[in-house]
């Protein structure tokens, strides 16, 4: 196995790497070809799957050589250069391996690491969260002949797979808008930049493609054993990584179940009677699974997570960000202050950073992302202002949709409110964004097809 003997920040990427990389890439395109060649005679959607895997392995490639080059490493190295030494523990004492990964991090089980196997950044390593990466990460690194260059693409491709997932479930319940869907989910160009290297927003938007589909396929009735275990082991991902993102996902998820029963009755009276008592139900299910989760979410417990949105957004905003800070204000962590803040949250987490907010390439990328967005949200509220009837006659009847609408709103507040700072806020937006594009889209096919309907009964008259 190569080693790579030096324990701080890499500056280049070694010959070596090019060499494995090339392999891994010829044998994933291989099975991605031969996969997709097996499974379009059935469905015609696979025609995705190999650009698919493609663009995901590509951004892989670009995000870790703009990393290295460019930025001179950042998380994405610490990240590495802890789980490498997990690795490197894990070949010369499994024992002292499973005892650090399986134990809290200690000062006596830090020094299981040793010289030969190089030691994790402390500020990672005391922080259950982000060690809870680097663990992820050590089986992968071992496969990958502890290459940076090659885990991260691993990393990518394995995370694919919850995207493909989720597209193929947007591509069942809404036919006909697969390439729109597909821009979405698996072509956007911010969600594969930030969503391709060994960084939490990786694993964590993966998780959430596999919590939707796994929650669709038991509401479906489809091998629910299968899909418990799958949603089970996705939640676990997000609580230990990023709590605040199944604190979006969970009420979100019970108004789907209620509404998911609900929309079969026949009876409108009941059904349309029944709105109150569902939105009733997902605060109190909601609110006490979340109280019971209180240990495992930290500083995103109920009791606490005011304040945690309070405190960092306070941060991320002070001078030591070189002017790429911005402000809705400072509130409490009480609830009447972070209502009043909501909208405006909302608005951050949705929209920005503004075009005209851009101060380097990265951002004017993701400048022009959010224009195409805004763009499309204003004609939708247009839509909705003067017709709000069939907007919320649309989302009741489209319980995936509520979900991932509701989803959206609650997640792009918790951004909001706890961000201050554009290069966070990029990156931060990941778990949801694929997901309100999405929203968007379904909701402007709607009224385009009504529009066309419309117009179609008028030249018949």
């Amino acid at each position: 196995m190569f080693e790579i003997t030096n324990y701080s920040y890499i500056r280049y990427i070694h010959s070596f790497e090019w060499a494995i990389l090339t392999f891994y890439i010829l044998l994933i395109l291989g099975m991605a070809f031969f996969y997709q060649t097996l499974q379009i005679r059935k469905d015609p959607i696979y025609r995705f799957y190999v650009k698919g895997v493609f663009i995901k392995l590509a951004s892989s490639l670009a995000f870790c050589v703009i990393y290295i080059y460019y930025y001179n490493g950042g998380d994405t190295v610490s990240y590495y250069e802890t789980a490498r030494s997990l690795t490197n523990l894990m070949v010369h004492d499994f024992g002292n391996y499973l005892t650090v990964i399986t134990q809290k991090a200690t000062l006596e089980n830090y020094f299981l690491f040793d010289q030969s196997t190089g030691y994790p950044w402390p500020y990672m390593y005391y922080d259950s969260q982000t060690f809870f990466v680097a663990k992820v990460m050590a089986p992968i690194l071992l496969i990958a002949f502890k290459s940076y260059l090659v885990s991260s693409v691993i990393l990518s491709w394995i995370s694919f797979f919850g995207m493909w997932k989720l597209f193929t479930t947007m591509c069942r319940y809404y036919p006909g808008i697969e390439t729109r869907l597909s821009f979405a989910l698996l072509f956007l160009p911010s969600a594969l930049f930030w969503g391709s290297g060994i960084l939490k927003d990786t694993i964590t938007f993966s998780a959430v493609c596999w919590y939707i589909y796994a929650f669709e396929r038991l509401l479906a009735g489809n091998n629910r054993i299968r899909a418990l275990l799958i949603l089970a082991v996705a939640s676990y991902f997000l609580i230990s990584i990023k709590p605040y993102i199944f604190i979006a996902l969970f009420p979100g998820s019970i108004i789907w179940f209620f509404h998911a029963r609900i929309s079969r009755v026949q009876v409108k009276l009941i059904k349309y009677g029944a709105i109150p008592f569902i939105y009733l139900m997902a605060f109190v299910v909601g609110f006490g699974v979340l109280s019971a989760l209180g240990n495992s979410l930290g500083k995103f417990s109920v009791d606490r997570m005011l304040e945690t949105a309070s405190v960092t957004q306070k941060d991320l905003k002070q001078d030591y960000y070189q002017g790429s800070s911005f402000d809705i204000g400072d509130f409490e962590p009480t609830i009447a202050s972070v209502a009043g803040k909501a909208p405006a949250a909302m608005v951050v987490g949705m929209f920005r950073p503004f075009i005209w907010e851009a101060r380097n390439v990265v951002m004017l990328a993701s400048g022009l992302e959010n224009l195409i967005f805004l763009l499309l949200g204003l004609a939708i509220s247009y839509r909705i202002i003067t017709g709000p009837r069939r907007f919320f006659k649309l989302l009741f009847e489209n319980p995936l949709i509520l979900f991932m609408f509701s989803y959206s709103v609650i997640f792009s507040i918790l951004v909001g409110m706890s961000t201050s700072n554009f290069g966070a806020l990029v990156r931060f937006k990941l778990p949801f964004l694929s997901i309100f594009v999405c929203v968007l889209i379904v909701i402007y096919e709607f009224y385009r097809k009504e529009s066309a309907l419309a117009k179609m009964a008028q030249t018949l008259r």
